[in-house]
């Protein structure tokens, strides 16, 4: 089951992807519609973490926090940032918050008696590989996250170099590339092991 919410993220990034590459050529202003892609693939990662984690306190709080995220990313959309620019804040928080569920996955794995007992080695697991892929992914974009607007303010301004700002996408494309062969060695998994993905 946790394979499916990995698949629907794949496909929510090539939907979004898409869209956001029509909504630039239509309307030359696509930065709303990267605050509704961070919302639903918010959800969708907390799924795949609500069904992966199994101690109940974290389990109430991946439950709860959507919520929170969605007053968070509202603030941000319509308050702080606004529609025309890159809402920093809802990506940050974002990212944040799916490392400390990842972190928390890779502590339970490291911990889970269950595995050692049935001698099954974590790297066998689907769901080590998408959260690898996944925790990579969010550590590098956090960065180029919470950093975006800045550079753009900076590039504008002539302060920044266009180079920086493409050396920053290049290193994000790199590691999302990366994010992906991790997911596909995690769906191959489920393949084998179907026990994993119970």
């Amino acid at each position: 089951m946790p394979s499916r919410w990995v698949c629907w993220y794949i496909v929510s990034s090539l939907v979004f992807a898409v869209g956001a590459d029509l909504i630039q050529r239509l309307m030359g202003n696509n930065m709303w519609f990267f605050s509704i892609m961070h919302l639903i693939q918010f959800v969708i990662l907390s799924v795949f973490y609500l069904i992966c984690i199994k101690n109940p306190r974290v389990r109430t709080l991946i439950r709860i926090i959507p919520f929170i995220a969605v007053l968070i990313f509202s603030i941000d959309l319509f308050k702080i940032e606004g529609v025309r620019a890159y809402n920093s804040i809802t990506a940050g928080v974002k990212s944040i918050v799916l490392l400390v569920y990842g972190a928390i996955y890779f502590l339970q794995l490291l911990k889970d008696k269950d595995l050692i007992e049935q001698s099954v080695y974590i790297d066998t697991l689907p769901t080590f590989w998408y959260n690898s892929g996944l925790f990579i992914y969010f550590c590098t974009s956090f960065l180029f996250s919470i950093s975006y607007n800045s550079l753009q303010a900076l590039q504008t301004t002539g302060q920044a170099k266009l180079g920086m700002t493409v050396a920053i996408l290049v290193i994000n494309y790199v590691v999302g590339m990366i994010t992906m062969i991790l997911l596909y060695i995690g769906l191959l998994k489920t393949k084998r092991y179907r026990y994993a993905d119970n």
